[in-house]
């Protein structure tokens, strides 16, 4: 039995837990590509994508927030702040994907 009986099975919860894996997952995607850049001896694109691993985990943990949020039943929250900043690590992840891969296999 939920201690909020006017949530339909946790379905904020659960949504906020599913940002947040996808966030991790982006993050996660970036290491490999940071690695490959250091390995064939591309140090800008390194640098860019540590950048993007920096800027993405301030986003996933600014995702942990709405957690926090959704303890307080007094108030409604947008979920618009914590699904931009999923999208934002997940291009970055995606973008220095595809710039690693084209820049390898031009050179």
């Amino acid at each position: 039995m939920s201690d909020f009986p006017d949530r339909a099975a946790l379905q904020p919860e659960r949504t906020a837990l599913a940002w947040q894996r996808t966030a991790v997952t982006a993050l996660v995607a970036l290491v490999p590509l940071v690695l490959v850049a250091l390995r064939t001896d591309r140090p800008l694109q390194a640098v860019a994508g540590a950048v993007a691993m920096g800027i993405s985990v301030v986003l996933v943990g600014s995702v942990r927030r709405r957690f926090v949020q959704l303890l307080d039943d007094t108030r409604g929250y947008s979920p618009f702040q914590p699904m931009v900043e999923v999208a934002v690590v997940t291009v970055l992840a995606g973008v220095g994907g595809v710039v690693l891969g084209v820049t390898a296999w031009l050179g």
